[in-house]
């Protein structure tokens, strides 16, 4: 079996997944400088409250201080400070998620449905879709999805988005029926699906590998279980994939599978 990157939460996981786009890796980045700028605050507010709860115990006079500018002067001007060190990085960040990507290499519409996804790609000649449901522990041999670090439970779909590795791919997404969220955190995605809206997206995902998210919008009475899986392979695979995909789904999907 080859071996395959899953872009999936870990046991006892803290931090964000690994990233696996540029925008995540901006992310990752901000979250390490906010945490380094944050940790000393943090640290001395601890001490502060422990040693004045320390020095004033028993203490039945209570100390009042009506003014004090040069204080006040202090506690405005530092939270500022900081606050200016995270703004700075935060809109960067934010300006290159939101900024459009010319002449991406391929667009897909995915539309969200009570409870599943539809992809539709759209092609210089030609459109077509399916649909992306969860994988039911009864289709795992139909489907050759037994292995669970590779499909886990409640996060395999039946057909994954299939997507390109280092190409920039468009996504638009919508609803066909209430408020869903796209979102998959190694990629750093998460957009809002409105019903008669289209929001959009772009990712270039760095490596092959299967990547997981969920619906991030409570959508209804099987909201929990409407994952996202995306299948990332190299363009060689991909235009493979495309040309098998069009006319036989399973057909496509079972020629580029990793393993069982």
């Amino acid at each position: 079996m080859i071996s395959v990157f899953v872009g999936k939460p870990l046991n006892w996981q803290t931090g964000l997944q690994r990233s696996a786009t540029p925008v995540m890796k901006q992310i990752n980045q901000l979250m390490s400088f906010t945490n380094v700028l944050l940790s000393p605050i943090l640290i001395f507010v601890v001490i502060a409250i422990i040693t004045l709860c320390y020095k004033n115990r028993g203490n039945t006079v209570i100390s009042r201080i009506n003014k004090n500018l040069p204080l006040e002067i202090i506690w405005t001007i530092i939270p500022i400070m900081i606050l200016s060190c995270i703004c700075s990085p935060s809109f960067k960040a934010l300006k290159y998620q939101m900024s459009q990507k010319r002449l991406p290499f391929i667009t897909v519409k995915v539309t969200a449905h009570q409870w599943y996804w539809n992809y539709e790609y759209h092609l210089t000649d030609s459109r077509f879709n399916y649909n992306s449901n969860i994988l039911k522990p009864h289709q795992r041999i139909k489907f050759k999805k037994t292995n669970l670090n590779l499909y886990p439970e409640l996060l395999a779909t039946d057909y994954e988005l299939v997507v390109p590795s280092r190409r920039v791919v468009r996504i638009l997404v919508t609803s066909g029926d209430v408020i869903h969220g796209f979102a998959v955190p190694t990629f750093g995605l998460k957009i809002d699906a409105i019903p008669g809206k289209i929001n959009d997206a772009w990712i270039k995902v760095a490596a092959p590998g299967i990547y997981y998210g969920q619906c991030s919008e409570f959508c209804g009475k099987d909201h929990s279980f409407m994952p996202i899986a995306v299948r990332v392979v190299s363009q060689e695979k991909f235009n493979n994939w495309l040309k098998l995909a069009r006319n036989n789904l399973d057909n496509a999907f079972r020629i580029m599978r990793y393993g069982s």
